[in-house]
């Protein structure tokens, strides 16, 4: 008997995108769904920038969503993507750096919107202030180019305030030299910031975790729902409190998983490993 096929098989989403984000999302949507994805061109940079010259307002999750919807107002389609990335101090260990990407669909004729996400730490990021009147011939500590994964991974050249004489996507050290000078003359300051940009076309190790976000929410949406076959079938809430093997006692780890629907109230909880006990070392009272 021939499985049947997915609700999204054969349809098109239209993904907003101005950042090239096509091959890392569209793929992994036509392997698990049959779901052609088309690029829409829309300024997603209205909603906000890396670099800062606009503000975002909302929350991680709330921007991609009205990226998302930008598009679909766009093209006039009922399914649309779009990603959202935070760069940042992580909120458990400040001392890292976190890159959490989100890759959203929204569905209007379902009246749903599913999401999932990725975290990486091992994000290439730098930014320093240069004193150009103190450095030889434009000279740029090796370190911070080091850092910032400099020349596969962009720069950017800015003022210390404002946006006269802001340069992006730098990927030679000679553009680098120029874009110093450039910010110089045009700011009146001998003092310029260079940092890492983070946009998607010119950060690859952003792209590879986009990707992995996007694979993550393909195969999410590929799970239907048991009840009304929704797309989208996946982990909503998880409940901590799996129990330690030697004395039960209630631990931090996670015990069962609640499968939840986006569209219909159906759920299912689902124990992990866990639940039949973990090491005592996790224990509060094993391991006080």
């Amino acid at each position: 008997m021939t499985a049947p096929r997915h609700p999204y098989s054969g349809l098109v989403a239209g993904l907003a995108t101005r950042h090239d984000k096509l091959p890392l999302v569209g793929p992994a949507m036509s392997r698990f769904l049959d779901l052609d994805v088309v690029t829409v061109d829309v300024d997603t940079d209205s909603l906000g920038t890396f670099a800062g010259e606009v503000e975002r307002v909302g929350t991680p999750w709330e921007t991609a969503v009205a990226k998302a919807r930008l598009g679909m107002e766009a093209s006039g389609r009922t399914l649309g993507l779009a990603t959202e990335g935070s760069i940042g101090p992580d909120d458990t260990m400040p001392f890292l750096v976190a890159d959490l990407e989100l890759v959203v669909l929204v569905d209007d004729e379902r009246g749903i919107v599913i999401g999932e996400g990725e975290v990486d730490y091992g994000i290439p990021t730098a930014a320093a202030d240069v004193d150009i009147s103190a450095t030889s011939g434009l000279g740029v500590d090796s370190g911070l180019l080091e850092r910032a994964g400099f020349p596969a991974h962009g720069l950017i050249v800015r003022p210390l305030s404002g946006i006269v004489g802001i340069t992006k996507g730098i990927h030679d050290a000679d553009e680098l030299r120029r874009a110093m000078e450039r910010c110089m003359r045009e700011s009146g300051s001998n003092v310029v910031r260079i940092e890492s940009d983070l946009r998607a076309h010119h950060h690859p190790t952003r792209r590879v975790v986009i990707a992995r976000a996007a694979e993550r929410l393909a195969e999410r949406l590929a799970r239907l729902c048991p009840s009304c076959r929704c797309p989208g079938w996946g982990v909503g809430r998880r409940s901590r409190g799996a129990p330690c093997s030697v004395c039960r006692s209630a631990t931090r780890i996670v015990r069962s998983e609640q499968f939840v629907c986006a569209s219909c109230p159906h759920e299912e909880e689902v124990p992990t490993d866990a639940a039949a006990g973990v090491d005592p070392q996790y224990c509060p009272r094993c391991n006080p």
